[in-house]
């Protein structure tokens, strides 16, 4: 079961789209299950990116605490791990920033959605407002009604 809501953003696979309006269910209940992919593979995908980031850092100290004396092959097998792996961290943040985007595309149409939803539900309230002003305003036996 997800998390109330009081405990903020959740790290793991589960966050479900909380519009119940019966016209917009089937949008709601497809963005719920992406939203729950998303996470998933996002979560995945920021494993990853920390194990590489682990990685890099690790190497980069060996290479800063590389004694002078050492062969030279040595040096440029460093070099080479540090650029494979700082290339495969721009990747890795290139899909974070991916999934990041797909998150905020869901969350903006479910805004847009709760938006109008609001809108219809602050008119129907104006609307019933001035009925029943117009009701006391206006003598229940006259031609008006």
């Amino acid at each position: 079961w997800p998390l109330p809501k009081m405990f903020g953003e959740e790290k793991y696979g589960h966050s479900l789209v909380d519009i119940k309006d019966p016209r917009h269910l089937k949008d709601c209940a497809s963005m719920s299950k992406r939203l729950v992919r998303l996470s998933y593979d996002q979560q995945i995908v920021d494993l990853e990116w920390r194990k590489t980031y682990k990685a890099l850092l690790d190497a980069e100290h060996r290479n800063a605490t590389l004694s002078v004396n050492a062969p030279q092959k040595a040096k440029d097998q460093l070099k080479k791990e540090i650029d494979g792996l700082m290339k495969y961290l721009l990747e890795l943040q290139e899909q974070k920033d991916m999934y990041e985007n797909e998150h905020r595309t869901v969350y903006s149409k479910c805004d847009d959605i709760k938006l109008a939803l609001k809108k219809e539900s602050d008119l129907e309230n104006l609307r019933e407002h001035m009925e029943r002003r117009t009701q006391k305003n206006v003598d229940p036996n006259h031609a008006f009604w």
